[in-house]
């Protein structure tokens, strides 16, 4: 999705941070798609996946994006993202490692962070840009289901330092493991999200979401697949 962050007229630089908040909060994770808030868990030693979705607000051309990530040693993973703004006719590109502070648990807390980069190519009566991200990562398990926290700063080359947050529930019912969620940034209107995804055999899921942001339907449709 590519939520707004003012109902004013966008500047080249609101532009770029609305466009890469979904996907500062949404990155490769082991609950994956299609939630947007990120978890406290990677996938083991010498395995990944890759995540290819489509995201945008009702009637608009929105996003297409695909994102691999990779787990080289215990408790690090890194990923990477390639998007197609149709919207705005720009490509994002973005790097970024999330680390485990402890090991991710059945019954139990667990905690981690990341640190990423996305950047936007310049184009055509476009300039370049690019935003930082950082974010604290919280996890807890139990017998009903799974929550997430998130909690973290973005900053867009220029501009000063943003807050961001997310929180969210889900959970599995056999292969279909529904969620709730909430994120946003500072000073802009937060994001209410609801979705599933189906892992109709080992390593293979589809996923949709359906959320609202300041009297916007956003949808997402993608799939992900493990190596």
């Amino acid at each position: 999705m590519t939520p707004r962050c003012s109902t004013t007229a966008p500047t080249p630089a609101l532009n770029l941070l609305a466009a890469t908040t979904a996907l500062c909060l949404a990155w490769p994770a082991h609950a994956g798609r299609p939630l947007s808030v990120d978890d406290a868990g990677v996938d083991e030693v010498g395995q990944g996946h890759v995540e290819v979705w489509w995201e945008g607000q009702r009637g608009q051309p929105g996003t297409v994006s695909m994102a691999p990530a990779f787990t080289p040693m215990a408790g690090l993973e890194l990923g990477a993202v390639l998007a197609r703004d149709r919207n705005e006719r720009h490509t994002l590109q973005g790097l970024q490692a999330k680390w485990l502070w402890s090991p991710a648990q059945e019954q139990g807390c667990n905690a981690g962070s990341s640190a990423g980069v996305v950047h936007r190519r310049q184009g055509a009566g476009q300039s370049a840009g690019s935003v930082v991200a950082l974010n604290l990562i919280g996890t807890c398990a139990a017998t009903w289901g799974v929550v997430n926290a998130n909690l973290g700063s973005q900053r867009e080359r220029g501009q000063s330092w943003r807050a961001t947050w997310g929180a969210s529930v889900e959970r599995s019912w056999g292969a279909i493991t529904p969620h709730l969620e909430a994120f946003g940034t500072q000073h802009s209107a937060p994001t209410f999200q609801t979705g599933a995804r189906w892992e109709w055999a080992p390593g293979r899921q589809l996923d949709a979401t359906i959320g609202r942001q300041q009297g916007r339907t956003l949808l997402s449709v993608g799939f992900a697949l493990g190596f």
